[in-house]
């Protein structure tokens, strides 16, 4: 009977995960989010649905599940942040995860209270429960979504999602002790709010050093380096948590440490912490679904979607444009309202409401099940629509070329080349010869495949469209190569006027600010001008894309692969 009862298991379970997987092929014929058709799967197997009726309703087992997988999930999200990125950012994103979440459970709180028959305190509850955006839906979205945005947009919201948790657990705990009548001092609530953050980020960064020196140091089998690293992030998750830090925000510093560096073991870490996050997000999901049961959903649906679209239309918006307008303003009204849109609700807003359960509150499921609605309408709702929003407010950026395969040469522990193969596509290499292709220097042609044969590859071979060329080089040559072989662009006449100044791409942002009286900020001062419109304007900028600043207007006027030739700049009258 017991082995009968593990078949059964492994069955039932092996069952959900193939179609999970193979669901996720659907999504994007669809056009939903692929988390959703997680969820949906978990709640049409569950105790409610057509098929299996799975019943689950093990709450403790629940929460200790989602934080693991989302302990795994962030740690990916680090492992592939960009650190310059990162701090580019850092500032406006923390504020959002602070102050915003804040000013977003506040508003929702009291929608809650408005349309449920609840004390101002419980109301208050349900606004900390959903008041942070989901680093699962989040990254899902933004990183295996196909949606590409502009980097300083999609770094912001990334970055956010992964630091917004120590906001929404310190709203959630505190506003529960009242509930609970285990009321909390405010000294408390400000030594926790300072040990969330304070040992989340100390931590964060003191295991991101160690890690990166023990994984660059040691040499494993291909497969055990991403073990390790998770391994050794979930020891600092766990220390950093039991020391009343936030272990989640731990993990993701961790993981941006690790992430950061020119070490060979990354390039195989990767691939199968994708794996691992894949898994972590199908896990996940799938549970939530099963935990849920639908009908007793319905007694709170109108009421639910009510503080849902108060949520996604007043609260969100409010906390993003007085958080981020009157302090940064490299971000327009476009890349505001966008942000407002993108506060995806996921895994985060259920297991919060989770607390309640396992504290024994009053009407604990009321907190669970609206939780649960408001999530069914972030991700049918906004997360369903972010490509053709994305489009409408411009923060669309075609995705860059990149190699279609890379893997390790495996010479060298640090500093090692890498073998890159890039598909031919654009027209104006057909017909042309090697010898006349600028290659980064440091590069070597490896071989030419053409119709599944591999061509001798000399400086005679003429290239041909739907050829893959395999290509040496190191890494900081990976980005000059995506600009060789990037697509060729529809070329714009830019229109100049005749106050127009042209400036060179290569020209120091410090210096143009100088020089013609622009407010940058320091990091932006850093970047050549090449560097600075690639920035805001995102993906490929094109001839004629214009980029409007305080007092003057920048016009790109000449293009080289990816890079910004000429710029020029006229000043507003």
């Amino acid at each position: 009977m017991e082995s009968f009862d593990i078949n059964y298991v492994f069955f039932i379970g092996g069952t959900l995960l193939t179609i999970a997987v193979l669901a996720s092929k659907l999504s994007s014929f669809f056009g939903a989010p692929i988390l959703l058709l997680f969820l949906a799967i978990g709640m049409l197997t569950g105790e409610d649905g057509p098929f299996i009726k799975i019943i689950y309703n093990d709450y403790s087992s629940a929460f200790f599940i989602s934080n693991l997988m989302l302990a795994i999930i962030l740690l990916d999200g680090g492992l592939r942040t960009n650190v310059k990125m990162f701090r580019s950012v850092a500032s406006e994103s923390l504020l959002l995860a602070t102050a915003g979440v804040i000013v977003t459970s506040g508003i929702t709180g009291l929608a809650a209270y408005l349309f449920f028959d609840l004390s101002l305190i419980e109301s208050l509850l349900i606004g900390a429960i959903v008041g942070s955006t989901d680093a699962a839906a989040v990254f899902s979205l933004l990183g295996d979504g196909g949606v590409h945005l502009k980097e300083k947009v999609s770094s912001t919201l990334q970055i956010e999602s992964a630091t917004n948790d120590p906001m929404a657990i310190l709203l959630t705990t505190v506003l529960l002790a009242f509930v609970t009548g285990d009321v909390t001092s405010p000294v408390d609530i400000v030594l926790f709010f300072i040990s969330q953050f304070g040992l989340g980020i100390i931590l964060g960064v003191i295991f991101g050093l160690f890690g990166r020196f023990v994984i660059a140091s040691i040499h494993l089998s291909s497969g055990l380096y991403t073990l390790l690293a998770l391994g050794l992030g979930l020891v600092g998750f766990a220390i950093t948590a039991s020391l009343n830090g936030s272990g989640f925000l731990a993990i993701f510093i961790y993981g941006m440490f690790i992430g950061n560096q020119n070490i060979r073991p990354l390039s195989y870490m990767l691939p199968v912490g994708e794996g691992l996050t894949w898994l972590a997000q199908i896990t996940l999901f799938l549970m939530l679904g099963l935990l849920v049961t639908p009908h007793q959903m319905l007694p709170y649906l109108v009421p639910g979607v009510a503080v849902a679209f108060v949520l996604a239309f007043v609260a969100r918006p409010l906390a993003v444009f007085l958080c981020i307008k009157p302090f940064f303003k490299k971000y327009s009204i476009k890349d505001l309202s966008f942000i407002s849109w993108v506060g995806l609700r996921g895994s985060v807003p259920i297991v919060l409401s989770i607390y309640p359960v396992m504290a024994g509150a009053n009407d604990a499921q009321l907190f669970f099940n609206v939780a649960f609605i408001v999530v069914l309408f972030s991700l049918s709702l906004q997360g369903a629509t972010l490509l053709p929003v994305a489009k409408i407010f411009k923060i669309y950026a075609p995705a860059s070329v990149s190699p279609i395969n890379k893997s390790q040469v495996g010479v060298m522990l640090s500093d090692d080349f890498e073998l890159y193969s890039y598909n031919v596509k654009r027209e104006s290499l057909d017909g042309v010869k090697l010898r006349n292709i600028r290659f980064p220097k440091r590069t070597q042609i490896a071989a030419v495949f053409r119709d599944g044969h591999m061509l001798k590859a000399t400086g005679d071979t003429k290239l041909v469209n739907d050829d893959i060329v395999s290509i040496i080089g190191s890494p900081a040559d990976e980005m000059l190569l995506n600009s060789v072989f990037s697509r060729d662009q529809n070329q714009k006449t830019p229109k100049l006027y005749k106050g127009d100044t042209i400036l060179n791409g290569k020209m120091t942002m410090s210096e143009i600010a100088k020089t013609y009286n622009i407010e940058i900020t320091s990091f932006e001062q850093t970047m050549n001008l090449s560097e600075f419109m690639t920035y805001h304007i995102g993906g490929f900028p094109q001839v004629g894309d214009v980029l409007g600043l305080i007092n003057v207007k920048l016009t790109v006027v000449e293009m080289t692969g990816d890079s910004v030739e000429r710029v020029g700049l006229d000043h507003y009258t």
